[in-house]
């Protein structure tokens, strides 16, 4: 009672569901390289980039802190400079602003803050108009 290999495994793939698979397959190859692409591209030129290259904390509620923007000169920007104390709560926020006309921007900032401050730190960096 041998069976053969169809009667025991069921019939094989025909050519047009490999057919189907191999379309499915480049179709999803193109999306996801589509995808990357776009990410990369998107991640790698942001339209502002800020940071801080250096603060000091001043006192028990004030901060200061060297701001650095990269944008483009015919757009505004937006910054949100904050602080934190030691266990990590926020104790300081300010939205700082950009104007156009300069690409890179230095300035030193006071964010006065609710409590003893740790750190400063800038988030959320976009163009405005």
């Amino acid at each position: 009672m041998s069976a053969t290999p169809v009667t025991r495994y069921g019939k094989g793939a025909t050519r047009s569901d490999r057919k189907k698979l191999q379309i499915a397959f480049a179709v999803f190859m193109v999306v996801l390289v589509a995808g990357t692409v776009w990410i990369g591209l998107h991640g790698a030129n942001p339209g502002v980039r800020g940071s801080i290259p250096s603060f000091r904390v001043t006192s028990d509620s004030s901060v200061e802190a060297e701001v650095e923007i990269h944008k483009d000169a015919d757009k505004e920007a937006v910054c949100v400079l904050r602080s934190r104390d030691k266990d990590g709560s926020e104790v300081g926020r300010r939205e700082l602003r950009f104007a156009k006309g300069d690409k890179h921007i230095d300035r030193t900032e006071t964010l006065q803050t609710a409590g003893k401050p740790n750190t400063a730190e800038l988030e959320d960096c976009h163009s405005v108009g």
